[in-house]
């Protein structure tokens, strides 16, 4: 498999660059490539991915603006709205007006008083749900029309780097040579499998596997509930962003493609991940995907009746186990990206946001190593530093949910920690936008890639890190079963309560609170507040941020 084989024949003229894979951060790194000039050649097998793909798009859509101005590619930026989405690329998009999670205990109809719903700033644009197979497909027609080379339904049965070059073989005979090979394959990695990467075991705590599909006939959640219709008012409407299903050892994802205007007929994306040590796919062995989630769903009243009439529209996706790792990301004339170079869990598609971080990192080091012509290994170190710190911060967070799941007030405590996070951990990207944006420079992008603690929610802020790092010991005490749930939520409720770069603003200090939501008014408190008090590594942050904001970005 990984031997050249000097009497082959059918090779094609060299190429800058090859990329394995045609998922969204190969095509889009692809796209970039080519719209600069980069010989470029993706070689898409067209078997459907083994892993959950991401398609939450709360952190993916902002790197598509990055990637559109940065690299002057304006085609990426049309899958940064689901208005954009709509008009330019498929119909197949939802929107998410709000996040909600609702937690659910055996035998018994939801109880009001265990959710969450989080909203974001009035009149923010809603932030896109991708049906991945439309996207995907979109994406790799916009790499074609900028000069890419697409090979579709051929599989690689090679991948050898060597001193001067790559050289890559395929089903059909032939083979590529290129000055560069990236992987974004997936698990089944060919150059991973030649080169002997994998990580046996991977090196993360995560334990999770997961069954999906996409489905038509789920109820609304809101009908399911009508009878109890005053206890679920919220101030959003249920079915306008994404719902996670929350249950001790389990989540279940449902993210709506319909809940725009002019939708597609009733499909969502739907996603049940279980705690892989405590439900092991092998206990399941007599089951189909879809029998074990009906077996799920029937546990819990108002789940069995939200997907009483639901119909898979394919085939169900299962995994056994969702984690896996390498090694290492590159090496000589080579970088994994995307899933080949590793997988945590699809906890709210993180892993879709660092691979478009990734590609974002490496273009502008492809770019300039295509024209110096150097592809030393030094050249990309920091890519590799870079993913496998995403992916470490990734793996932290998700076994951080899993082990907080038993218990409704601990799941809340932690959201409330990871909600801080979020508020504050998107503004320094958002600040680096603008700069690049207005005035053309990169440096506020290139200075983000080397922030301590990259790859968290809110990299770069020592207290928010810490704050993490302890709510993570104290979910992994209560997994341990050293500490009780409840002491354990008070723990953490008490030192967000406690931490001086909360603002009260953000009302995040009763743990009751069922409604998260940033206001206007939330707006000016945060503004009075950079003046009156704020730590003075938080001020500055915010009033940019604010700024930004109000400006539209």
């Amino acid at each position: 498999m990984n031997t050249r084989d000097p009497e082959h024949t059918q090779e094609q003229a060299p190429r800058d660059v090859v990329i394995l894979g045609g998922g969204i951060a190969a095509a889009a790194l692809a796209t970039v490539l080519a719209a600069n000039q980069v010989r470029v050649t993706v070689v898409d097998e067209g078997e459907p991915s083994r892993f959950p793909q991401g398609e939450m798009g709360v952190h993916a859509a902002g790197m598509f603006r990055i990637l559109a101005q940065r690299y002057k590619v304006p085609e990426l930026a049309l899958l940064s709205t689901v208005k954009d989405i709509h008009e330019h690329v498929t119909e197949t998009v939802g929107a998410e007006h709000c996040h909600s999670f609702v937690y659910h205990r055996e035998g018994r109809p939801q109880d009001p008083s265990e959710l969450l719903q989080v909203c974001p700033p009035k009149g923010a644009p809603p932030e896109p749900h991708f049906y991945r197979p439309d996207i995907d497909a979109h994406l790799l027609r916009t790499a074609q029309d900028r000069g890419a080379d697409v090979l579709r339904g051929v599989k690689v049965t090679g991948a050898v780097p060597g001193p001067a070059d790559v050289l890559v073989s395929l089903s059909d005979g032939s083979r590529l040579r290129a000055r560069y090979l990236v992987d974004a394959s997936g698990p089944d990695s060919p150059l991973v499998a030649a080169l002997g990467l994998r990580e046996e075991p991977a090196r993360f705590t995560t334990a999770s596997r997961t069954l999906t599909t996409h489905m038509t006939g789920v109820r609304p959640f809101a009908e399911v509930v009508a009878d109890r219709a005053a206890a679920y008012r919220a101030p959003m409407p249920w079915a306008r962003g994404s719902m996670h299903h929350l249950t001790d050892g389990a989540y279940l994802a449902v993210l709506p493609f319909d809940n725009h205007p002019d939708p597609a007929p009733g499909m969502v994306s739907v996603g049940l991940t279980l705690d892989a040590r405590r439900f092991p796919a092998e206990d399941f062995a007599g089951l189909s995907a879809e029998e074990e989630f009906r077996a799920f769903v029937a546990r819990f009243p108002t789940l069995a009746a939200q997907f009483e009439d639901a119909v898979a529209e394919h085939g169900w996706l299962s995994t056994e186990r969702n984690q896996y790792a390498v090694s290492r990301t590159v090496g000589d004339r080579w970088c994994l990206v995307a899933d080949a170079a590793g997988y945590v869990d699809p906890f709210i598609s993180r892993g879709l946001g660092i691979a478009l971080e990734t590609v974002n990192v490496l273009a502008r080091r492809l770019l300039d190593a295509v024209r110096d012509d150097d592809f030393s290994t030094e050249r990309f170190a920091l890519v590799d530093d870079f993913t496998r710190g995403h992916l470490d911060a990734n793996d932290e967070l998700a076994a951080m949910v899993h082990a907080s799941l038993c218990d409704p007030a601990l799941v809340k405590a932690v959201l409330f920690v990871l909600e801080v996070g979020f508020r504050f951990g998107g503004f320094p990207l958002l600040t680096a936008y603008s700069e690049l944006r207005t005035t053309g420079s990169d440096a506020a992008l290139r200075a983000l890639e080397t922030v301590p603690y990259r790859g968290h929610v809110f990299a770069g802020h020592e207290g928010y890190h810490r704050l993490f790092t302890e709510t993570g010991a104290t979910c992994a005490a209560v997994a341990a079963g050293e500490l009780d749930p409840r002491s354990a939520s008070e723990r953490i409720f008490r030192s967000v309560r406690e931490a001086e770069f909360v603002p009260a603003a953000f009302k995040l200090n009763d743990p009751t609170a069922r409604f998260l939501q940033i206001t206007p008014v939330t707006l000016l408190r945060l503004a009075l507040w950079t003046v009156r008090g704020a730590p003075k590594d938080i001020a500055p942050l915010i009033r940019t941020g604010i700024k930004t904001v109000l400006r539209g970005g």
